[in-house]
């Protein structure tokens, strides 16, 4: 498949995606012999998963690391990826895990703050709505 329809697939802009190819987050992907790419669909998984570790807020660099060795899927299936590029990526992974779980007590932690607040002005609000018609039956 061409860039356009990758970029249909993964939701990136195919200028997001040669950037990725030039940076080497990507790797370099196959072309025709009038020089357009060549996708396959291990191509746009790796990209769809390329996404989801930027927005768990993994760096370009880790995810460069991350990366180094190109997509392996297709080597893993087939038996034939040594097991050092899987354990270099697996503790990628796991340290990354780290960071996220740190950050999901955080965000509860900020949740909790922030519903204390809402529960706090929507009882200020009830408690004046009351007060005001306490006033006007007053009247």
């Amino acid at each position: 498949m061409n860039i356009s329809e990758v970029a249909e697939r993964t939701g990136l802009s195919a200028h997001t995606i040669r950037f990725y190819e030039r940076s080497g987050l990507f790797p370099k992907i196959k072309r025709s012999k009038n020089g357009i790419r060549e996708f396959t669909d291990s191509d746009v998984h790796f990209l769809k998963f390329l996404v989801a570790l930027k927005k768990t807020g993994m760096s370009l660099d880790e995810i460069a690391e991350f990366t180094k060795d190109g997509c392996i899927l297709e080597s893993l299936e087939s038996g034939e990826m040594p097991k050092e590029p899987v354990n270099h990526r697996l503790s990628i992974l796991k340290e990354h895990q780290k960071k996220l779980i740190e950050q999901q007590r955080e965000l509860e932690l900020l949740h909790q703050v922030v519903t204390q607040k809402i529960s706090f002005y929507e009882r200020y609000v009830k408690g004046t709505e009351e007060k005001e018609k306490e006033d006007f039956q007053d009247d």
